[in-house]
């Protein structure tokens, strides 16, 4: 397996990558939208609630995109599968961990889906749910899917750490690491598609 990443890293990634660029771009990017669309909101019980079921949404959201469109060739996204099949064929059930910090090249979300997150996906939702629901629910919103991707960044994340170190030292995080390697295994296009919890494996019987 070493050697195969060896040559795995050689060919995938680009020469003028660095690791430590990418993580300090999506902290930056990921901590200025959290603070920024935070301090817009008009915090009260209705805005937390709504903040919840945006991350309700997202989950959703998430599990089926993963699970019906990273793992098929659609056409015209046949780029998403290519980089989420380097992703599974670099990290496999018995070699979760990055190595190196250049690993997360196959790990993190380029910094461009990341932008245009922010500026095309998130925008044309708010505008979506303000003719739909009202001004009001906007920014809640914005800030729950905000939050959620981070939140999905750092438990996928988490989840390709070395065993024993940082969260996965506590059982809730080991569970949720031995889910995901399950996922990695010969099963990936069959289970375990929920990263950052498992519900809608449990719901749709793809918990294993």
């Amino acid at each position: 397996m070493d050697r195969y990443r060896r040559a795995f890293r050689q060919k995938v990634i680009p020469r003028y990558y660095r690791g430590s660029l990418h993580v300090a771009s999506f902290v930056g990017i990921q901590s200025g939208a959290v603070i920024l669309v935070g301090s817009k909101v008009h915090w009260n019980w209705e805005a937390v609630l709504i903040v919840g079921l945006s991350l309700a949404y997202a989950t959703t959201f998430t599990y089926f995109l993963h699970r019906f469109l990273l793992h098929r060739k659609v056409p015209g996204l046949g780029w998403a599968h290519k980089m989420h099949h380097w992703h599974h064929t670099f990290y496999q059930s018995n070699s979760m961990e990055y190595e190196e910090l250049d690993d997360v090249y196959m790990l993190l979300m380029p910094p461009w889906i990341q932008i245009l997150y922010y500026l095309l996906y998130l925008p044309a939702l708010a505008l979506v749910a303000g003719l739909v629901f009202g001004s009001e629910v906007t920014l809640p919103i914005v800030f729950g899917l905000t939050l959620w991707y981070g939140i999905y960044e750092l438990v996928h994340w988490m989840e390709h750490l070395p065993s024993g170190t940082g969260p996965l030292r506590f059982r809730p995080f080991q569970r949720l690491r031995a889910h995901h390697a399950i996922h990695h295994s010969s099963l990936k296009d069959k289970a375990n598609f929920g990263i950052v919890e498992p519900s809608w494996d449990y719901i749709l019987g793809t918990k294993k």
